[in-house]
C-alpha cells in the first residue's frame, strides 16, 4: 500500500483539501493523512505540493501520422487534404515502430492513459496492444468508389478481426466509418453491421469543413473539382439524412460537427451519440469554431485529432486552445467543464474505467504543480490549464510510469 498526500484533488467533479490517497492497483480509501496512516501504518507515504487529477482520454487520434511536423498544408481543409494525399506515400512510412513508440511515450508522459485510435492501416495495432495505454482501436473503413468496395471492405474486415484476437481489459476493437463524402453508402452500412453485430463502438468525421457541406448538400464547392479530378465523381455519393440512418442503433462518437445543420443535429440529439471536440485541428484547416451551446445536450469532450492537424498530442494545448476558443464562457466555469469532460467523460465514452479519483477507482492519477499564490481554490482548474505543460507524475494501476 502506498499513500500520496497532494495539496489538493481533483476528483474531477470537485476539490477535495487536507485529503490523502491510499492505493495499490486501484485506489483504496480517500481520507486525511492522519487516518490513512493509522489504516494503513506500513505505508510510504509522498507528499506533493500540488494537485493531484485523474488522467486524460483522447477520444481521436490518429498515430500512424505521428512522423509529420511542416509536411502538410495548413490554412484550408482542401489544400490540407491534397497534401495529405500527396505526401502520404513519403509520410506513412517514416512512422516507423521507434515513431509510433515516441508518440505513445509522449501522450503518457503529458498526463493521457487512454485513447481512441483511428487505423487506417492497422499498422500500429499491436503496438498499441502492447502499450502502457488504454486503447480502442478504431478500424476504419473508407472508399466512395463502388468498383473497389470489395478491396476496402476486405481490408476493414481483415484488420477489425485481427483488432478482437488482441481483446484484453485495456485494447478494444471498434468500427471507424471515414465521413459521409468519403465512404459509399453499401460500405458504411456494411461496417456498421459489423459495429452492431460485436456491440462495438463507432466512430465517424461528420461536417467538419464548409467544403464538405457543400458537397453533400449540392454537389459543388471545393470538393466538386477534387473528385472529379482524383475520382472522376460527378456527384456525392451520400444522401445525408440516409447516411445518419446508419448511425440511430450504435454507439457512435461524431468527430468535429462543426458545420451540422439543425435538421441534423436534431437527429443526432435522439441517438446514443457524443460529440468529440477538436478545436486546434479545426483552426489549422479553416473550418471554424463548434458551436457548443447549439449541439447541447449532446455530450462532448476534446480530442487532439493527429498530428496530421496538429502540432501536439499534448490535451493541456488542446484545452487551453479551447478555452481561448470559446470567449463567451466563463473562463473559471469552463475550464473546470474542460478537465471534467478530459477525465471522466472522455473515459466514460470510450468505455474504460478510470477518469476520477474515488475509492474503488484505478490508481490511475496524475501530480501537477500548482501556482503557489493562488488565492481563490475554485480558480485552481483554470491554472491548472494555463500553467501546466505536463505532469510532474503519472501513476498507471498504482505504479508509476516513466523517470
Amino acid at each position: 500500500m502506498r499513500i500520496v498526500a497532494p495539496k489538493n484533488i481533483l476528483t474531477p467533479h470537485q476539490i477535495l483539501t487536507n485529503k490523502a490517497v491510499a492505493f495499490d492497483e486501484k485506489i483504496v480509501a480517500i481520507d486525511t493523512l492522519e487516518n490513512l496512516q493509522k489504516r494503513f501504518p506500513h505505508s510510504s507515504i509522498e507528499h506533493f505540493d500540488g494537485a493531484m487529477l485523474p488522467t486524460f482520454a483522447n477520444p481521436h487520434v490518429h498515430l500512424e501520422f505521428s512522423a509529420n511536423e511542416a509536411m502538410l498544408s495548413y490554412g484550408d481543409f482542401i489544400p490540407w487534404l491534397y497534401s495529405v494525399i500527396k505526401n502520404r506515400e513519403e509520410l506513412l512510412p517514416r512512422c516507423d515502430a521507434q515513431c509510433l513508440e515516441q508518440a505513445i511515450d509522449a501522450l503518457l508522459c503529458n498526463g493521457t492513459t487512454a485513447i481512441g485510435q483511428i487505423s487506417s492501416y492497422g499498422e500500429e495495432m499491436e503496438i498499441c496492444a502492447k502499450s502502457a495505454l488504454q486503447v480502442v482501436f478504431f478500424n476504419e473503413i473508407i472508399g466512395s468508389n463502388a468498383a473497389a468496395a470489395d478491396v476496402m471492405y476486405a481490408s476493414f474486415i481483415e484488420r477489425f478481426h485481427r483488432a478482437k484476437k488482441l481483446e484484453s481489459e485495456d485494447f478494444k476493437a471498434a468500427v471507424a466509418v471515414h465521413s459521409p463524402y468519403s465512404v459509399h453508402y453499401i460500405l458504411a452500412k456494411k461496417a456498421i453491421e459489423i459495429a452492431k453485430k460485436y456491440d462495438t463502438l463507432v466512430s465517424v468525421h461528420f461536417m467538419e469543413s464548409q467544403a464538405e457541406r457543400q458537397w453533400l448538400d449540392s454537389g459543388t464547392g471545393e470538393f466538386a473539382k477534387f473528385f472529379d479530378e482524383l475520382l472522376g465523381q460527378k456527384r456525392p455519393v451520400n444522401d445525408v439524412r440516409e447516411f445518419l440512418e446508419l448511425f440511430k442503433d450504435v454507439r457512435t462518437l461524431f468527430v468535429h460537427m462543426v458545420h451540422a445543420n439543425d435538421t441534423e443535429l436534431a437527429r443526432i440529439k435522439t441517438y446514443d451519440a457524443a460529440i468529440i471536440h477538436c478545436p486546434i485541428s479545426n483552426r489549422l484547416l479553416g473550418n471554424g469554431v463548434l458551436d457548443l451551446e447549439r449541439i447541447a445536450p449532446l455530450p462532448w469532450t476534446l480530442a487532439t485529432d493527429g498530428l496530421s492537424s496538429n502540432y501536439s498530442l499534448n490535451m493541456y494545448e488542446e484545452m487551453r486552445a479551447a478555452l481561448f476558443m470559446h470567449p463567451h464562457s466563463n473562463a473559471v466555469q469552463f475550464a473546470k467543464e474542460l478537465i471534467c469532460n478530459a477525465t471522466r467523460k472522455s473515459h466514460e465514452l470510450l468505455g474504460f474505467a478510470g477518469g476520477e479519483i474515488a475509492e474503488g477507482a484505478p490508481a490511475t492519477f496524475q501530480l501537477v504543480s500548482t501556482p503557489k499564490d493562488l488565492q481563490l481554490l475554485q480558480e485552481l482548474y483554470l491554472h491548472i490549464i494555463l500553467h501546466t505543460q505536463k505532469p510532474q507524475r503519472v501513476y498507471i494501476k498504482g505504479a508509476r510510469y516513466g523517470k
